[in-house]
């Protein structure tokens, strides 16, 4: 249905791509695999790992709670131009991308990356996957961007004393074991301050909560593309997709 969707310019200020897993990754923790760390910097050449510490509460009977200070991995790594990163620990993978053209090239990257981490261990799993996409439109008289189903739902609340106002939609695509979360609206950069600026907000994060097995990967980063642009083409006009396939 949305196979041939290319506008020549997007809205999109970042895409977040995660995987959270089942159970904690120890191999995570102090070093990262070899054939990870290959298949990664394929797509990400330049690593910076980092340390991160954290607290760990301990209960003796005896002595009473204890924090500890746990110190960990994390893995970072960012593109040539350090405008797309990936960072690996050991409760999840996370992409994020701040110039993005296609979504072929995102897929093939996650799904090698992810691949690779399941491999380490045939006992990961994941427990959420969710794919993001953070869309800021400078409207000002543009209201016609955005259909009347959605735009009517907050116009009416708009005034020249607002800080901010946004609104959620949630729906759940059960044949799909897809979740996707709506919120639009403006989320004003200068808050708590009235609003400058007209940035329109459309933030759209399609998520599954389930187990998720390497099998699962293809199917759901599409499944969950699909719903994304699904929703953010109900939400836009033909003014505003004419404005985005204009030549520069």
């Amino acid at each position: 249905m949305y196979e041939d969707i290319c506008y020549n310019k997007n809205a999109i200020k970042e895409v977040i791509c995660r995987l959270d897993f089942a159970n904690r990754v120890s191999a995570f923790d102090t070093s990262i695999p070899k054939e990870v760390y290959k298949t990664v910097k394929k797509y990400y050449p330049i690593a910076e790992p980092q340390e991160i510490i954290g607290t760990e509460l301990q209960i003796n009977p005896v002595t009473g709670p204890k924090v500890n200070n746990v110190v960990s991995k994390q893995w970072l790594f960012w593109s040539r131009d350090k405008k797309s990163s990936c960072i690996i620990q050991s409760d999840c993978v996370i992409f994020s991308i701040h110039v993005y053209d296609v979504f072929e090239d995102l897929r093939k990257a996650v799904l090698d990356i992810l691949k690779a981490v399941m491999k380490v261990d045939e006992t990961i799993q994941g427990k959420r996957m969710g794919l993001r996409y953070i869309n800021a439109l400078e409207m000002g008289d543009h209201s016609n961007w955005i259909t009347e189903q959605f735009f009517d739902a907050i116009k009416g609340h708009k005034t020249s004393n607002t800080m901010r106002l946004i609104t959620t939609l949630e729906y759940a695509v059960e044949a799909k074991e897809i979740n996707v979360r709506l919120l639009y609206g403006y989320l004003n950069p200068d808050y708590p301050a009235t609003m400058r600026k007209e940035t329109f907000t459309i933030d759209i994060d399609a998520y599954s909560q389930s187990i998720i097995f390497d099998d699962d990967l293809e199917r759901l980063i599409d499944d969950m593309h699909f719903e994304a642009q699904d929703c953010f083409e109900k939400m836009i006009s033909d003014e505003l997709r004419s404005e985005m396939n204009r030549d520069n």
